[in-house]
């Protein structure tokens, strides 16, 4: 039971319409109607030994065949539609796809592309035209993955939805068992409908026991009982099962009961589940589908499956996030990174934060494949997701791979197919994850365009461990040992020979290969966030020669990181900057100077640019500012400090301050409020001194007026300070008042 099939979850009329009343065609879409395409395809059958080429049931077998996920009964019936005259476009795809799906790529990418004539703008296709010739990369077992029928768990019917329940074992929904309360079946898939099943591990191995229908009063009642999610934190169970109350459906417009979200609770005190299944989200709806589940570990984000209008394809995944008060929040749609024109549906949430789902629309061997990727963040928000990468084999095959789930050790877990081999129409798989994927690109150091060809090898000290030729996009695919330290050497013609040493761990990053071309310099700049370390992505970078006075602009990737290519002997000057959107806070610009820019040929140069982020009218102390006792002239010292601010000022020209100096509460109020005036005019002169236009500053002196603990020398509470604490209010600041 798989694609739109674990989503659209029917409950059928129970009358039946005789054979004899009806011609044999319109039997057969009586049956299509109510979406049991195996009979439909008997009458149909039947009715084309009759007139082969009648075309309305060709296109009828055809679609009953792929809607029931049966590709290579449906790949000759869509040959013969594609091939006709005037052809429907929607054929060539259909075709195609059952070519893929059947591993007959070559004759595949024929009419992916004819299709593409006709629907030029449909980027999923294209994507699947693209991803066949990756075909051979996933198909290849690369030792990563040890893969096992759970036999002990599995049946002849349809077991999946697997999903952890505590650190003891499982949850599964399975139609092998015939329903307590309905006696009719699921059309679609002529079984049973599905029931929450539970199995236990036997062993630290993760062998599942023998299985058990969920207990408790509420769970297995009518109809689909389908995927759920444990959340331990919370004592609370998710699932999806049929639109109904416990006595009847609620079919929607096109006559089919749609997939709800709902909610049980565990009773930790009773050691059972309570007697109440609610409807878990405020976004469940009866003319769509809302299901299959996956709540993160803290239970504040929920990810789901969903048909609803307005996404990408058939199928998307969302995300909720549980606002106060415990509702879930309006649903947000993952973006086209994650959904496509296909389905992307059984989204789990890894302890890392890793997001596994299962697609048909991304690159794949055929069917659903397991996919994998990260979110990325932009300080704490989360802005956009890595490419989904796919697991490939022995994850994946050109059969419906999906379901997967990993344990918190990052090695253990499950998922589901239908490949041969299995004891039923799909079952459970457990594997154990031996390494971790590398992932890695090779791209010209000064252009950041991806190098293809170049051979990569892959060593572990002086062993080699692999060896591969890049990409069209520069990628290539180790598989490694997590805590080991590998060494990458990249070879490509027109580069310098390139080394890279990599960490490898549990949850890898991906692999960089910078290659500078032969007789080049460059030089790449690193912005970050000056007080959180963070790259800034979109910041602007300027590099002037400063011979021809030449500016090259750049803008920062998501690592933060600019490259130029930069010229030997000659000097540069860098400026970095960076906006935010707001018109009381900005990132202060930042420059620096590059003498002889490049020194050696070849050779590869490395700058770091941090950016502070201010706002207007927030003091800013300036350190180790000291004066003389009862003195208010720049010591040396003082001026290697002021000094920093005289650059901030010349590299913000439109910038204007108030710099203020500030005593602690010893000699009296007047003196102390004299000596400071004085102390800021001396540091406001000196900066002048140094080219920095004297209307941009004002000087204040606050005395001891504005301090900073509870030191008080005069008055009629005295609290005596050290001089540590005396110290704290002796300070020099400065408060920006025009950006």
């Amino acid at each position: 039971m798989r694609l739109k099939n674990l989503l659209t979850l029917l409950l059928l009329a129970t009358f039946f319409v005789a054979a004899a009343e009806k011609p044999i065609v319109k039997v057969g879409d009586w049956y299509y109607k109510q979406f049991d395409y195996r009979k439909a395809i008997e009458y149909y059958q039947r009715a084309l030994k009759k007139d082969k080429n009648n075309t309305y049931v060709l296109q009828r077998v055809a679609d009953s065949y792929r809607l029931i996920n049966n590709w290579e009964k449906a790949e000759p019936y869509y040959a013969e539609l594609a091939k006709k005259e005037n052809a429907n476009v929607i054929n060539k795809l259909y075709y195609a796809e059952a070519l893929r799906a059947n591993q007959k790529y070559a004759d595949a990418k024929v009419y992916y592309k004819e299709y593409l004539t006709v629907v030029p703008t449909d980027n999923s296709v294209k994507t699947r035209l693209k991803g066949i010739d990756e075909v051979e990369r996933l198909s290849k077992d690369n030792g990563f993955y040890d893969v096992k029928n759970e036999e002990g768990v599995n049946s002849s019917f349809s077991d999946f939805g697997v999903a952890f329940y505590k650190d003891t074992g499982v949850h599964f929904c399975s139609n092998r068992f015939p329903d307590a309360y309905v006696k009719h079946v699921d059309n679609w898939t002529q079984g049973n409908f599905l029931q929450l099943y539970q199995s236990y591990k036997k062993d630290s191995t993760g062998q599942l026991g023998k299985p058990d229908m969920m207990a408790g009063r509420e769970p297995n009642r009518k109809y689909h009982e389908g995927t759920s999610s444990y959340n331990d934190k919370m004592k609370e169970l998710y699932l999806d099962r049929s639109n109904y109350n416990g006595r009847r459906a609620f079919p929607s417009a096109d006559k089919t009961v749609k997939l709800k979200i709902y909610r049980i609770e565990w009773l930790q005190d009773q050691n059972r589940w309570g007697d109440e299944m609610v409807e878990a989200v405020p976004f469940n709806d009866k003319e769509y589908s809302v299901g299959h589940p996956s709540l993160s570990k803290d239970g504040k984000t929920l990810y789901f499956a969903s048909d609803k209008p307005g996404g990408y394809g058939g199928v998307d995944v969302y995300v909720t996030t549980r606002e106060i008060g415990g509702e879930w929040g309006t649903p947000i749609n993952l973006g086209p990174k994650i959904n496509t024109s296909g389905d992307e549906m059984f989204p789990y949430t890894a302890e890392d934060g890793t997001l596994y789902f299962a697609s048909s629309g991304h690159t794949g061997l055929g069917g659903l494949d397991v996919f994998s990727t990260n979110m990325v963040k932009t300080g704490n928000k989360i802005t956009n997701w890595t490419e989904p990468e796919n697991l490939g084999y022995p994850i994946n095959t050109n059969f419906d791979d999906f379901g997967y789930i990993i344990g918190k050790d990052n090695k253990r877990g499950y998922f589901v197919s239908n490949r041969p081999g299995g004891k039923g129409d799909d079952d459970i798989y457990s594997f154990v994850k031996k390494g971790v994927i590398l992932n890695g690109i090779v791209f010209d150091a000064a252009t950041g365009l991806p190098i293809e060809g170049a051979q990569v090898i892959m060593k572990d000290e002086d062993v080699e461990k692999g060896k591969v030729k890049s990409g069209k996009e520069g990628d290539f695919t180790f598989s490694a040992t997590p805590g080991k330290k590998m060494k990458f050497y990249a070879t490509a013609l027109g580069y310098l020979p390139t080394e890279l040493t990599f960490d490898v761990k549990e949850k890898p990053e991906l692999v960089k290969i910078p290659m500078v071309a032969e007789g080049g310099c460059t030089l790449e700049v690193t912005v970050l966030d000056k007080k959180s370390r963070d790259p800034l992505e979109a910041s602007k970078v300027k590099l002037t020669n400063l011979t021809n006075n030449k500016d090259e602009v750049c803008t920062t990737n998501k690592d933060g990181k600019c490259v130029f290519t930069i010229e030997k002997d000659v000097n540069y000057r860098l400026e970095a900057s960076k906006e935010t959107g707001e018109p009381d806070t900005k990132y202060l610009t930042v420059t620096s100077t590059l003498p002889n820019g490049c020194k050696s040929i070849p050779s590869t140069s490395y700058q770091v640019m941090e950016l502070e982020k201010v706002r207007k009218g927030v003091a800013i102390k300036i350190e180790n500012i000291y004066y003389d006792l009862d003195k208010w002239f720049i010591r040396p010292d003082a001026a290697k400090e002021l000094d920093k601010l005289v650059k901030i000022m010349k590299d913000n020209p439109t910038m204007e301050i108030e710099l203020s100096s500030h005593t602690d509460c010893r000699a009296t109020a007047k003196y102390n409020m004299q000596l400071s005036s004085k102390r800021a005019e001396s540091a406001v002169n000196y900066i002048a001194s140094q080219g920095v236009e004297a209307h941009r500053m004002i000087a204040a002196g606050y005395g001891e007026s504005r301090l900073v603990n509870k030191c008080q020398c005069e008055g009629t509470t005295v609290v005596p300070c050290s001089d540590e604490q005396h110290q704290e209010n002796r300070r020099t600041e400065f408060k920006i008042l025009k950006f």
